[in-house]
């Protein structure tokens, strides 16, 4: 699977998004000030390649990530209710609430 993203400054493709094929590796293409060849057969200039090594498999770290924002659910969670405060707040007149977790 790929993921192409083109805007006006520039392109950027990611192959194989889902399922990586490398184990310690993630290539993706990028091309910036990039813009429609002659007769609308490609783009120039011509994208290059870049990977990015890691020590670990892609899963191993999908996973590592995954248990990152498992853990700061606590603190997110605070966060939203003192949110949920202001908003409510503002929604009386900016008049003191009660936040309860």
């Amino acid at each position: 699977m790929d993921i192409t993203a083109l805007g006006t400054n520039g392109y950027l493709r990611v192959h194989d998004f889902v399922i990586p094929f490398q184990e310690k590796g993630a290539p993706f293409y990028e091309a910036s000030n990039s813009r429609f060849a002659k007769l609308s057969i490609g783009i120039e200039p011509v994208p290059s390649e870049h990977v990015i090594d890691t020590d670990l498999p892609l899963e191993a770290l999908m996973v590592r990530e995954f248990a990152i924002l498992v853990a700061g659910i606590n603190k997110k969670r605070k966060t939203q209710l003192a949110m949920d405060g202001v908003m409510a707040s503002s929604e009386k007149g900016f008049e003191p609430v009660e936040v309860v977790s």
